[in-house]
């Protein structure tokens, strides 16, 4: 280095030597360095062979794996050749040792269908592998509008749409076969094959059924009408009572609590699983009847069982009784909800479709000599607490009823279909719609007087089908979107002997029957008290 003008630095030019080609031979020995390994690489993999290690007497095999929904090189963890671990070479490469002899009929990725692999075994084979998911939407087959709620399954997996009516089923196998339900319509079983979407329509199915008492089914007079109704074709659906408003069980239940209460001491159809079997057979819809909190026998047997859940009177420290002289129990108890539990998931083992719940609420109708507001619960009867416990108790009884293989309904008075409130007895529409599968309004003409409307229909006897279409119409609007379906108890008696008097015949039943048509509702269900069904298959849904 030498100072040049004006005290300026001069840089010498190098002097040859090694140092100028230094660093020119460090870039070139590493290029041929990896142009080897490379190359020793590639021709590994052309003879079979991987950097992994094969096992004693065994081979390497080689697969490329592409996304058969994207044709994207697969990227993911615990892959498998069979039983052996493969590693990713990069690019959707993967290798695995496999043992001599060894069969390899699949393949496995994680968030992928198993896949099976061809006789062929090329170097570099190229294998496509299909998402292990099943997306979708169900919809109603007439309307198009999508189906909230429907249940999705296939081996053991299950998720439901939503309110759009779309659906994701994670973890599918290689060959998934779908089971689609919903309240309402006709089940759908799909073999999706390769598809990873679908679209799923479902025929809504119309019930029509009559109801038969505790005692009426085992009346061969009684139950030979409803027989004919059905042979005629004026039903296809069936509710028996499993238990009735005094608390007996119509057959010998296990159900051990059912059994030390004495509520199985009068079984009026002990062979109900054949009657339920021969209905089946004949293509009938069952329906099982439980009435929860209307239960005399556990509210008086309790104790002897050593469970007192009685609703209490709060001046005589008794069993608190209604207007029939009939106890009541606790509906805060979670006693009492497993049992009722027990017995519904039972009468599904036995064979029926559906449970339908019935007096889900708090009690109405004190007998003589006592008040409502001489209840007494476990805990305080509030405008929160009352439809909490009734949702909660039902909550619970559908995930059970369900995972049974059936569906749960539940009975609630006409008038919650235009109450805001619960009415006191804990049934709030909105909150129940979310927690059944389907709601049973008992839109009885007789029961109603007058609706908030104008006109008000205030004498509701006659005017049958006014009455019907418009709260059914009402709760329609109030649920729409939640998935529960609505099918509705219509009024087969004549009107009380003390109100009216009006006979109800085939022109007012057929008026009624008219009003859940034009709503499109899935079906409806007759009651008449005293089982005699007198104009039998005669109701149609002709104009009035």
């Amino acid at each position: 280095m030498q100072t040049g003008k004006r005290g300026e630095t001069v840089r010498q030019p190098p002097r040859p030597g090694w140092r100028r080609w230094r660093t020119p031979i460090i870039v070139l020995g590493l290029t041929i360095v990896v142009l080897v390994f490379l190359n020793h690489d590639h021709r590994l993999m052309e003879g079979g062979q991987t950097s992994q290690a094969a096992p004693p007497n065994g081979r390497l095999m080689e697969l490329l794996l592409i996304d058969g929904a994207t044709d994207i090189p697969i990227e993911t963890g615990g892959v498998t050749f069979g039983s052996f671990s493969a590693i990713a070479l990069g690019g959707g490469r993967y290798a695995a040792g496999v043992a001599e002899g060894a069969r390899i009929e699949e393949v496995h990725a994680e968030g992928y269908r198993p896949a099976a692999i061809p006789a062929r075994r090329d170097a570099g084979q190229v294998l496509r592998l299909i998402p292990s998911v099943v997306y979708g939407r169900v919809e109603d087959a007439a309307s198009g509008s999508p189906i909230a709620r429907a249940a999705i399954r296939s081996e053991g997996l299950t998720t439901r749409s939503e309110a759009d009516g779309r659906f994701l089923l994670e973890g599918v196998s290689s060959d998934p076969r779908l089971e689609i339900a919903a309240p309402g319509f006709d089940g759908a079983r799909v073999t999706v094959g390769n598809a990873t979407q679908i679209e799923v329509q479902l025929q809504q199915r119309e019930l029509r059924a009559a109801y038969l008492t505790f005692y009426g089914v085992a009346d061969r007079d009684l139950r030979g009408r409803v027989v004919n109704m059905l042979s005629a074709g004026a039903l296809n659906a069936l509710v028996l009572d499993v238990k009735g408003d005094l608390g007996y069980v119509l057959y010998k239940s296990s159900v051990p609590l059912a059994g030390a209460i004495g509520a199985t001491d009068v079984t009026p159809l002990p062979d109900a699983e054949q009657f339920i079997a021969d209905l089946k057979s004949r293509g009938v819809y069952t329906i099982a009847r439980i009435v929860v909190m209307k239960d005399d026998v556990l509210a008086r047997n309790g104790p002897r069982a050593g469970l007192d859940v009685a609703a209490k009177d709060a001046v005589t420290g008794g069993v608190w009784t209604d207007g029939e002289r009939l106890g009541w129990v606790d509906p805060f108890r979670e006693e009492v909800w497993a049992y009722n539990v027990a017995l519904a998931e039972e009468a599904i083992a036995k064979g029926f479709d559906e449970v339908q719940f019935d007096y889900v609420r708090f009690p109405t109708d004190p007998g003589a000599g006592t008040r409502l507001d001489r209840l007494r619960y476990s805990q305080p009867a509030t405008d929160e607490s009352r439809p909490r416990a009734i949702a909660d108790f039902l909550g619970r009884a559908r995930q059970a009823v369900n995972g049974a293989g059936g569906y749960l309904a539940v009975d609630i008075f006409g008038y919650v279909c235009w109450r805001e409130d619960d009415m006191g007895i804990g049934q709030h529409l909105e909150t129940l719609a979310h927690v059944v599968d389907y709601l049973n309004p008992m839109v009885y003409p007789s029961t109603f007087n007058g609706l908030p409307i104008q006109p008000s229909y205030t004498n509701s006897p006659g005017f049958p089908y006014e009455t019907v279409f418009y709260s059914l119409q009402r709760a329609r609007e109030r649920v729409a979107g939640t998935g529960v379906a609505i099918r509705p108890w219509l009024q087969y008696f004549d009107d009380y002997p003390w109100a009216t008097g009006r006979r109800y015949g085939p022109t007012e039943l057929a008026a009624q029957r008219r009003a859940v048509e034009e709503l499109r509702l899935p079906g409806f269900m007759w009651w008449d008290p005293t089982n005699l069904y007198t104009h039998g298959a005669a109701v149609n849904p002709g104009r009035t």
